[in-house]
């Protein structure tokens, strides 16, 4: 059986990112275009993990509104 396949066009790549493409590709002994399938999986693969978000901050006693403004206000000049 053989692998469906879709043709994909990159348009206005970053000068800096074909070059990597390019450069990857030769050290591994790869089309440009099987680089970018071996990027593109792995790095699509790394965002499917669960990420849990973390428990929201439980404040011990309420902060104030002062507190509050100040926080802010924090840096701003």
């Amino acid at each position: 059986m053989k692998k469906q396949t879709r043709d994909f066009l990159i348009r206005n790549m970053p000068i800096e990112v074909y070059g990597l493409l390019e450069k990857a590709a030769k050290e591994h002994h790869r089309s440009r275009t099987q680089e970018a399938i071996v990027a593109l999986t792995n790095g699509l693969s790394l965002q499917s993990y669960h990420i849990t978000k973390p428990k929201p901050f439980k404040w011990k006693k309420k902060p104030s509104s002062q507190f509050i403004e100040e926080a802010i206000n924090e840096g701003r000049e």
